[in-house]
């Protein structure tokens, strides 16, 4: 993965649109992030982090991502990051939600959220990627951008700020933490989920396995003691005799016998019984049961001969007595019924006469309604002809008042005076005939007056047309002097045009002249910053220089010393050669440099002098050694500094000769310029003027020209339409006289309208009465056909008056009452014939006859039958309770033996998931000295990587002394097992060390010896994606300057093999060594990245 170019803007602690191009950073290799605390540092990682995978590192909520500085400008949050993965260079723009505020509507002022969106781009292989069309759309949708950098970086978030982030703390506390702290902390960086998910389902699978296999037992337990129960309850069961048996002359039927098979059942338990136990007492018991059914079967059937005889003959003797008792109920039946003779002859013809009078009845009931609806309809006729004599003398009463004269005859009143003569027909017609003369007059008088309001409309009308004419005359008399008027101010802007085009002319001379004036003072500016920032950086670099030369000079001198003090302690050591052989002389043995055996003179060191011994030589030869290398170190540096101070001298000179050219092409005054351009741009404004109100004297011209037109069309109209007023005014008045003349002999006291109305209320009367007229024939006609037809009825019955008819009469109740007990009388009557007639109670009859009584009680034979149907039924039931007992014990059989057959799966299930359970807590993981669980296993196989991979890095920047390697040896003073620990190998002692021996410098670099393995692992277990760009996070203020510059070696090395390296550091040696810095300024308006790519 290669970082390109990131922008943002309104992103956190940045409000403005901020850039940083990784381009140039790659060229250098490595560069410094630095910048105060909490300016923003660590959010140019987490913009980074929020492109690729739309979260922060931190999870911080989308909403919170919107810059507080620029929440209220409108200004949207985005991030855009253009980086290639696996070959393809993609641009990725991400925009967070945020609350965007409303500018208008009613709910202006107010915020609204906008939801988070995501674009993902691939560039064309080959293309200029500031080439806007070579970018190709992949994605506009923030779910699908997340699944495909997903697929691209095979990494997830959180790998991916391990790897691409190195935060030294944490790996400083990962490097001396215990196996158990170590081993979540390689949780968080590994997925282990999916081995801890199924260590604990083996651990509850093989847990609820034993305690199925314990219920087992517990049910195999009660299986048997189920048999045994059951053995018992049969034994007793064979055992037991019925002592109800005696007294049914069952002697000899108990059940004898002994069980052959095995144990008996009181000394059996459910330890000792088996299936084989069950078989051989089924047996037995089947035996011995045959021999007991078969001597019971026998008596049972001599039981049930007996029982039915007895019962046959207490059926007999039960239906005698019940005949006898019918007998006996049917005499007292008919005694009663022989009493009610005389009462049922009567209500008989009671009945007849009340049946007889019924329709005389109904029908004098008719007449008298006939008549009563007679006398209605004759008050009704006289009361519609009494209305209608009412009706019409109002009506013509109204017609005639004071000053109508007596020779006036009117359509009503000729119409009136014909009608008594005419018949009823007739006079409907002549009424009907006078309401359509009546109408049509009225519909006359109607259109007269629509005519007259006709006439009055087109009158007010010409008169109106006159005053528009007047008014039409007056507007083009105003229009015409207003047209004079505007004509004569045109005649003043005739040079208007000329006068702007000048003034134009002379904005663009001016405006030249400022814009060359400006520009010339912004590359003065420009010069004069470069010169101040070159003599600023001088300075620096000249103090730096000298800093650098005088650790030089005094890390030389202490070099030359330490050469000096080896020297002289060689010299020392030379000149002490002979005594030192003298100290090894002993007596008898030869020289080792002359041979002799007598060593009568040996070499002795001088009084005072101190012996030099090969200890002190070489620890002469190490501070000489060490002196040299700071020398070199120093000397490098003071190599840099010259060069770095030779280049801003040479800087400083190159801004000085460019800001003296500049002067020397002439000064510039803008502020002149500036004045010369207002002046022209004034005389334009008011040149602009006059041809802006010059047009507005043109479009008054043009509006006042097609005003005369319009007003000059508008008179001619108007006169027209007055003219044709005046005309239609005269023909509708002369049309009004002569309806007016025509209407004037039929007009009367009211209008037509009321006299229409009067005239059909009439005519309403007269159909009114002609309807009663005839209803009162109809009741008439009905009232004498019910009179007559009444006579008839009565002439033909049996009574001889009205009276005797209505003393027959009986109500309804009444008449129910006596045919329910006439009915019951000889229903009652028919029953006893039946009863009497039927055989049995023929031969019961002469039974009685002869003298005989009724039979005795036959409860002594039933209770005789009940004992023999009694013992019959306990025979039977102890036959079933003997069968049930063998099924039972068949199918307890069966059961157990299913059951032994299933338990027997489960238990050797539960041994096997017993064996996983116990590999999974590390009982029988091999390969490690002590007890090692999965999950601890598995981290332990990646943790070896790590080491393997960070021993490398840290045997390089040790320069060969320490090593990483992995040890599965249980910690000091732990109680837990082993399989995460680690050991540092020193190859000068030969020995390996606790990494909590390790001084602040070893520490740092081990440290970042883990965090570099650790990537390398990440990456490789994830596609080997290529990570180009590593960020590591301080921890360099603990290092001295040697191991600073080895630590840089290092960092250089990983640059050499293409990678970019990004510090992150307070350390101000750091600012002065990496000259490539992003550096965050943090001000009260936020936040601001400057990059320095020098």
């Amino acid at each position: 993965m290669i970082l390109h170019n990131l922008e943002f803007e309104a992103f956190m602690a940045y409000p403005k649109r901020q850039e940083i191009n990784f381009d140039t950073l790659n060229n250098a290799g490595v560069f410094l992030l630095n910048g105060p605390t909490g300016a923003g540092k660590t959010t140019i990682l987490d913009a980074i982090c929020y492109a690729l995978y739309g979260e922060t590192s931190s999870d911080r909520e989308s909403a919170k991502l919107h810059s507080t500085y620029a929440a209220h400008s409108g200004t949207k949050p985005r991030v855009l990051l253009d980086v290639t993965l696996h070959g393809k260079r993609l641009r990725i723009d991400r925009t967070p939600a945020y609350n965007k505020p409303i500018t208008r509507g009613d709910r202006k002022g107010q915020m609204r959220e906008e939801s988070a969106k995501a674009t993902l781009a691939e560039l064309a292989p080959g293309a200029d990627p500031a080439d806007e069309k070579a970018w190709t759309p992949i994605s506009s949708s923030v779910a699908e951008v997340n699944r495909t950098i997903a697929e691209r970086t095979h990494l997830t978030k959180e790998q991916f700020l391990k790897v691409v982030l190195l935060p030294q703390g944490q790996f400083a506390q990962f490097l001396k933490s215990k196996p158990k702290e170590r081993k979540e902390l390689l949780k968080k960086m590994f997925p282990v989920e999916h081995y801890e998910q199924l260590f604990a389902a083996l651990t509850e699978e093989a847990k609820t396995a034993q305690q199925e296999v314990a219920q087992d037992e517990n049910t195999q337990r009660g299986y048997l003691e189920r048999a045994r129960v059951e053995m018992l309850a049969l034994q007793a069961l064979l055992d037991a005799v019925d002592p109800d048996a005696e007294g049914t002359d069952t002697e000899g039927s108990a059940v004898e016998g002994s069980v052959e098979a095995g144990e008996e059942p009181e000394n059996l338990t459910a330890e000792n019984v088996t299936a084989e136990t069950l078989d051989a007492w089924v047996a037995g018991g089947v035996e011995r049961a045959r021999e007991t059914s078969a001597r019971e079967k026998q008596e049972q059937q001599r039981l049930t001969k007996e029982a039915d005889r007895h019962t046959r003959l207490l059926t007999e003797r039960a239906q005698l007595q019940a005949d006898w008792r019918e007998y006996e109920q049917l005499c007292e039946r008919r005694t009663r019924l022989t009493e009610r003779a005389d009462e049922h002859k009567a209500q008989r013809e009671e009945l007849a006469q009340a049946r007889a009078a019924a329709p005389l009845h109904a029908q004098y009931a008719q007449v008298h309604a006939e008549s009563q609806a007679l006398a209605a309809r004759q008050q009704e006729q006289a009361a519609c002809a009494s209305a209608l004599e009412e009706n019409g003398r109002a009506l013509l009463a109204a017609l005639r008042d004071e000053e109508t004269a007596e020779e006036v005859t009117f359509p009503e009143e000729r119409t009136f005076a014909a009608l008594p003569d005419l018949e009823p027909a007739e006079q409907q017609t002549q009424l009907e005939a006078l309401l359509d003369t009546l109408r049509a007059l009225q519909k006359k008088d109607a259109q007269l007056t629509d005519e007259e309001a006709a006439a009055a409309a087109l009158l007010k009308q010409a008169n109106s047309l006159e005053q528009d004419k007047l008014h039409a005359e007056k507007t083009l008399s105003d229009l015409t002097a207003q047209a004079e008027q505007l004509a004569e101010e045109l005649a003043g802007y005739s040079t208007a045009d000329e006068e702007r085009t000048l003034a134009a002319h002379l904005v663009t001379e001016a405006q030249q002249k400022h814009d060359a004036a400006q520009q010339m003072q912004q590359k003065l500016d420009a010069a004069s910053a470069a010169v101040a920032a070159a003599q600023k950086q001088s300075k620096r670099t000249a103090t730096a220089e000298q800093k650098a030369q005088e650790k030089w000079q005094a890390s030389a001198q202490q070099a030359l010393a330490a050469t000096e003090e080896f020297k002289n302690l060689q010299v020392l050591r030379l000149a002490q050669a002979s005594s030192l052989l003298a100290r090894e002389l002993k007596d008898g043995e030869p020289c080792a440099v002359c041979g002799s055996v007598e060593h009568p003179a040996p070499a002795r060191i001088a009084e005072g002098e101190q012996l030099v011994e090969r200890a002190d030589l070489d620890a002469a030869k190490e501070r000489e050694d060490k002196a040299h290398k700071q020398a070199r170190t120093h000397e490098l540096a003071k190599d840099r500094a010259t060069k770095a101070h030779q280049e801003a001298s040479e800087a400083l000179a190159a801004a000085r000769t460019q800001y003296e050219t500049l002067v020397a092409q002439g000064e510039c005054d803008v502020e002149q310029t500036a004045a010369q351009l207002q002046q022209a741009q004034t005389r334009l404004a008011q040149a602009q003027s006059r041809v802006t109100a010059r047009d507005g004297v043109l479009v008054k011209v043009e509006r006042v020209r097609a005003e005369q037109q319009k007003a000059q069309e508008a008179l001619r109209t108007i006169e027209s339409a007055a003219v044709e007023a005046q005309t239609r005014h005269r023909d509708a008045a002369a049309r009004c006289e002569a309806a007016a003349a025509e209407l004037a002999p039929a007009r009367a006291a009211v209008g037509f309208a009321q006299r229409v109305e009067a005239v059909e209320g009439y005519r309403v009367a007269h159909q009114r009465l002609a309807r009663a007229v005839l209803l009162l024939g109809q009741a008439r006609e009905r009232h004498a056909l019910a009179a007559a037809q009444a006579e008839r009825l009565l002439a033909e019955s049996s009574f001889e008056s009205a009276e005797l008819v209505q003393a027959a009469v009986r109500t309804p109740e009444r008449v129910d009452a006596l045919e329910q007990a006439v009915a019951a009388y000889e229903l009652e009557h028919a029953r006893l014939l039946e009863g009497f007639g039927r055989e049995a109670i023929v031969a019961v009859a002469a039974r009685a006859a002869a003298g005989e009584q009724a039979p005795d009680d036959l409860q002594g034979v039933r209770e005789q039958v009940e004992q023999l149907r009694a013992a019959a039924h306990r025979l039977t039931l102890r036959e079933g309770e003997r069968e049930s007992m063998l099924r039972s014990l068949h199918v307890l059989r069966g059961e157990y033996a299913a059951f032994r057959a299933k338990t027997a799966q489960r238990y050797d299930r539960a041994q096997m998931l017993a064996n996983l359970a116990a590999a999974a807590r590390g009982d029988t993981l091999g390969g490690y000295e002590h007890q090692v669980d999965l999950v601890s296993y598995v981290l332990g196989a990646e943790f070896e990587r790590i080491l393997h991979s960070a021993s490398l890095h840290l045997d390089r920047m040790s320069e060969g002394r320490y090593g990483m390697v992995f040890s599965d040896h249980r910690a000091k003073g732990s109680r837990s097992g082993g399989g995460l620990n680690l050991e540092i190998t020193d190859t000068w002692t030969g020995e390996p060390r606790e990494a909590s021996s390790l001084s602040g410098g070893e520490s740092f670099l081990a440290s970042l010896s883990l965090a570099l393995g650790l990537a390398e692992v990440v990456q490789a277990n994830n596609g080997g994606i290529e990570l180009d760009t590593l960020f590591i996070d301080e921890g360099f203020g603990t290092l001295d300057a040697e191991t600073l510059d080895m630590v840089m070696g290092t960092i250089e090395s990983l640059r050499d093999s293409g990678r970019t390296i990004g510090l992150i550091s307070h350390v101000e040696e750091m600012k002065n060594r990496i000259p490539a810095q992003i550096v965050v300024e943090k001000g009260q308006n936020g936040s601001s990245v400057r990059v320095n790519s020098y």
